[in-house]
């Protein structure tokens, strides 16, 4: 009996210096980068976003488990040509979600289009990122005349069967497991678990200096965060074929820039029969990963003017 006390003083201990320390860090994660945008009330939850620039408007998505801060090395140069426009989907950092119903892509793609109704953004140019490329695609399928055009980056355009391997740790089925995970174990978690998520992530580019901060990735700390890429990829998984099998009602312009390295999403999959399937253009960059708005942000720039010109008038 003393054993078994002892244990579970002993875990008990464990779980909350745990708690302590998750906490801690989120705390942290929420100083170094507040809110710096608008919130707007959508379909399923709020949503926080950024604008900057004057002109046609864009909007950048963000993929699983990212932020807004994800397109930061890209604005500079997009914002003086361009209103661009970048988003926190409903649960992501600064944003939020009214529960899980509302994490599938249709759910999420609805938010968003919401989001272009109330603030009278006039058919704007969807760039879509990795997991934002599904989005993108729901959206272009059932709300065609919306947006001006998908521009896609690195997308998640086809169905997935296994989940990439950085992310299985994440594929949580129980709403308790993920709640109870992201309160008092998400801390430890992300600490060991960073530097080899971004290695993956990167590769075969090296990781970007300073992307903790400029690229928003400290927020993934936040225990929101943990749960929502949880529950993202979860509902992902769910509501893709939802999505898949009417690619061919897509009549939007569509560009999709691939990184021909990229160990997330394959480029042949993802890229290559995707865009026979469809008929959208692809642009393939050599020696380049999945995280191209980071690594690449001419390139990603130069596409996104390419596609702006391209879809003129249409």
């Amino acid at each position: 009996m003393k054993f078994i006390a002892a244990t579970t003083l002993l875990l008990l201990a464990l779980l909350t210096a745990s708690f302590i320390l998750t906490q801690f860090l989120a705390f942290v994660a929420r100083r170094k980068l507040p809110a710096n945008g608008k919130f707007t009330e959508v379909r399923g939850g709020i949503i926080h976003w950024t604008e900057q620039g004057k002109g046609e408007t864009i909007i950048l998505i963000h993929g699983l488990g990212g932020n807004h801060h994800n397109f930061n090395y890209m604005l500079p140069e997009l914002s003086k040509k361009y209103h661009v426009i970048s988003i926190d989907r409903i649960g992501s950092a600064w944003s939020t979600r009214q529960d899980f119903n509302y994490a599938n892509l249709n759910a999420q793609a609805d938010a968003i289009v919401d989001l272009i109704d109330q603030e009278s953004f006039q058919r704007p140019l969807l760039i879509g990122h990795s997991l934002g490329g599904a989005f993108s695609l729901s959206i272009g399928i059932r709300f065609p005349d919306k947006v001006r055009g998908l521009a896609l980056i690195c997308p998640a355009s086809m169905a997935i069967d296994a989940t990439p391997d950085i992310f299985r740790d994440l594929e949580v089925s129980s709403s308790t497991g993920r709640v109870f995970l992201a309160n008092f174990l998400s801390g430890p978690f992300s600490l060991m678990k960073q530097e080899k998520f971004l290695t993956e992530l990167f590769e075969p580019e090296p990781i970007t200096p300073g992307f903790d901060i400029k690229g928003g990735a400290i927020l993934s700390r936040l225990p929101s965060q943990f749960q929502t890429t949880c529950e993202d990829l979860i509902a992902a998984k769910e509501s893709q074929n939802d999505v898949v099998s009417k690619l061919g009602d897509l009549e939007v312009p569509m560009h999709v820039l691939f990184a021909e390295d990229d160990v997330i999403l394959n480029a042949q999959h993802h890229g290559v029969a995707f865009c026979e399937t469809t008929g959208a253009r692809l642009v393939m960059i050599p020696k380049t990963g999945h995280m191209l708005p980071v690594t690449q942000p001419q390139i990603c720039n130069n596409f996104i003017e390419d596609v702006m010109l391209a879809t003129t008038n249409q």
